[in-house]
Formats: C-alpha cells, sequence, structure tokens
C-alpha cells in the first residue's frame, strides 16, 4: 500500500502533478490559510481532483471553517470522497481502518494557540490519547510534543506523521518510531515542499 502524505497546503496546490499517485492520500493539517468560507469551496475542489482511492483529511488549527461549521463540513467532503479523522467530541471519526487492515488515528489538537482552531488543554490532549488507544498509524497536525512522546513509549506505533511546523520538513525517530513531517509551504507560505510517500 502506498501512502502519499502532505500537510500545510493553506491553499489549493494548482499542479496536481506535484501530487504522486498512490493507494492513500493523506491530509495532516492546515487545508485552509485563515479557515473563512470563501476558502473552503477551492480546497474541495482541489481534494476531489486527487485521483486517490481513499482521502483521508485531519483538520489543523488553520481549519476554523471545520470547528465552525462541522455538520455542512463533513457532508460536504463525504460527497468528495474524503474521510475526516479526529474530529472533536465524535469517537466515530477518531480512528479508521485502512484498506491493508491497519488502523490509524487522527488529531487535530494544538496547544497554547487559544485563538486557533482545535486549540485544547495539554490535559484534554492526554485525554484523548488515552481514549483513542495503540494504532498502528498517527497522524496529527501539531509536532512532537510531550504527550506524544508518551503515546510513543506506550503503543509503539508503527510510525507518525504530522506538520505544522513548516521548516522542519523531512523525517526522523522518536524512540524509535519513524516521524514524518510533511508540511508542503515553507515558512513564506509558498508549495515548497512534496508530499511524502510510504510504502507499507
Amino acid at each position: 500500500m502506498r501512502i502519499v502524505a502532505t500537510s500545510d497546503t493553506h491553499h489549493p496546490v494548482q499542479d496536481i502533478s506535484k501530487i504522486p499517485d498512490g493507494d492513500v492520500f493523506i491530509h495532516a493539517g492546515d487545508l485552509m490559510q485563515n479557515g473563512y468560507p470563501d476558502e473552503w469551496w477551492p480546497c474541495l475542489k482541489w481534494l476531489a481532483a486527487l485521483p486517490h482511492k481513499h482521502k483521508y483529511y485531519i483538520p489543523g488549527n488553520h481549519d476554523l471553517h471545520l470547528q465552525v461549521y462541522p455538520g455542512p463540513a463533513l457532508q460536504n467532503l463525504r460527497s468528495i470522497g474524503v474521510t475526516v479523522v479526529g474530529m472533536p467530541d465524535n469517537p466515530n471519526y477518531r480512528k479508521v481502518t485502512l484498506p491493508n487492515g491497519m488502523t490509524m488515528g487522527g488529531i487535530p489538537y494544538v496547544t497554547g494557540l487559544p485563538k486557533w482552531a482545535f486549540n485544547i488543554t495539554p490535559h484534554d490532549l492526554e485525554l484523548y490519547l488515552y481514549e483513542l488507544g495503540r494504532v498502528d498509524i498517527v497522524v496529527s497536525h501539531a509536532q512532537i510534543i510531550g504527550s506524544y512522546q508518551k503515546y510513543i513509549r506506550q503503543h509503539v506505533p508503527k510510525f507518525w506523521i504530522h506538520g505544522h511546523i513548516h521548516e522542519e520538513y523531512g523525517s526522523y525517530t522518536v524512540d524509535n518510531c519513524p516521524v514524518y513531517n510533511v508540511a508542503m509551504c515553507d515558512r513564506s507560505y509558498q508549495h515548497a515542499n512534496p508530499p511524502i510517500v510510504i510504502d507499507i
């Protein structure tokens, strides 16, 4: 199974050829720039145009539209074949089973950003991780922080995908867990980094 993962696009990627083909497409948050409704429809059109059979989206702190209008936004995404993973207050959207049988959990949350979408306290983040339980693959919007390191040591996921920190694109390891920062935009919000392809 080939996973094509990106995040922090902040606006549609005009050249679809920049997105490699694969079995599964994952967007790890910050699909939008300001989260306003007028940004939503161009982003939907872009996601709908991607050829991947399975598409998953974990919102980020810029994706205010999804937090303010969760019902309509979920309906819009379902209508174009995109599954949201990690919706607050809905256990049914916390994790999914991928085509190869592996489980994937989604974490849209950030901490310490009270004016942004999906901001919660560190305590509430720990509670969410406890309720998530073990999954094979974790996709968070935010980078690896204290609670996430504890989760990795306890549950040993096969790998972790995140974005949020534009200037730290690339791969590294945390407690022997492969971690991929898939942020597409650089600090100037230009599409500088290609999606990362993971074959499993």
